[in-house]
């Protein structure tokens, strides 16, 4: 068996396209079809990398073929860290930095991206609450050369600039998670009931920038974080919120960092704020509430309550007409399991 046999093996044992395989590898789909075509080898560290994703030995990928698993596979732990002015959440793929000056008038939200701690800024947002201002700049995903979408020069200069992981050693650390590689279906409904379905369909991230938009999620069961810009609108979201489960529901315990930019920000929940004392373990669902296909507001915090579910999708009822949707099969980033 060649290299190139070996490393399509892998490819296919968990499911992936090349496209796919080559976005867990930080490469291109054309390299991952040369590669297999044994047209060209990968440098030592993709050999590395793809050892530790897929859980296998790099002898086996080099020598042996792909039957010897390596069980005691060192994953990357991920995690979330916070200080009285910043919070990072930091994947494999990702380190998400919401931040605010020392008197809270300037608000801002950065995404890094690159494995582990080789990443490099993609996206910046920031809101002076004195000039009343909200600026960002984000580069456009997959462009080569790299094309920026801004409304701020001053923030595009700050693309590209690496991120340094020695700023999380001063912060304390929240959470703490990893990246699943092992390829496994998510559960149904009928599987695993609804309360363990919203966690885990959630529990992930997914990444998304072209020139109309630029949008990043990321859950890890207990906390979400959004960083969205639509440029033609000026319509930019930047949460960071406890939207914890319950047996019937989502309940959104508090938002403890938000930039609420759309327009001329007359909208009432055109709202700018952070507060990065508040816990999750302040939060108590008055589940006594809840009433089916509705969206309540409690004095706790908002209740969203199940509207319909099929094996693969659970909705609930958002504020006004909206609809929150969550599918077991739709397209993820990274999918998140608990240590």
């Amino acid at each position: 068996m060649t290299l190139g046999q070996r490393i399509q093996q892998i490819r296919l044992e968990h499911g992936l396209s090349q496209e796919e395989f080559g976005e867990k590898l930080g490469t291109t789909r054309q390299t991952v079809s040369r590669w297999e075509l044994d047209q060209s080898y990968p440098e030592i560290a993709k050999i590395v990398l793809m050892s530790r994703i897929f859980s296998v030995t790099t002898d086996s990928i080099v020598k042996d073929g792909i039957s010897t698993f390596d069980a005691e596979a060192d994953y990357y732990t991920c995690g979330v860290y916070r200080s009285p002015t910043m919070e990072i959440v930091e994947t494999e793929r990702f380190a998400l930095v919401y931040y605010c000056s020392a008197d809270r008038m300037v608000l801002g939200t950065k995404l890094y991206v690159g494995y582990e701690n080789k990443k490099k800024l993609v996206a910046i947002c920031e809101r002076d609450q004195i000039e009343e201002r909200t600026e960002y700049a984000y580069l456009i995903k997959d462009s080569d050369p790299h094309v920026a979408i801004i409304n701020s020069e001053r923030l595009q200069r700050q693309l590209t600039t690496p991120y340094d992981p020695v700023i999380k050693k001063s912060m304390r650390r929240l959470e703490s998670f990893t990246v699943d590689h092992s390829g496994s279906p998510l559960p149904t409904v009928k599987e695993a009931g609804i309360p363990k379905c919203l966690t885990l369909w959630r529990m992930s991230d997914n990444y998304f920038a072209n020139e109309d938009q630029f949008n990043f999620f990321l859950c890890t069961g207990k906390t979400e974080y959004i960083f969205s810009i639509k440029s033609e609108d000026t319509n930019i979201y930047c949460g960071a919120s406890y939207n914890i489960v319950f047996d019937l529901g989502l309940f959104s315990g508090g938002q403890f960092f938000r930039i609420r930019n759309y327009k001329d920000n007359s909208e009432k929940w055109c709202r700018f704020h952070c507060d990065f004392s508040y816990e999750s373990s302040d939060i108590k669902i008055p589940t006594e509430q809840c009433e089916l296909g509705k969206c309540l507001m409690t004095a706790k915090g908002l209740m969203w309550c199940i509207k319909r579910y099929t094996d693969d999708e659970i909705v609930l009822q958002g504020c006004g007409n909206d609809e929150y949707i969550y599918r077991r099969t739709d397209k993820r980033t990274e999918q998140f399991s608990t240590i």
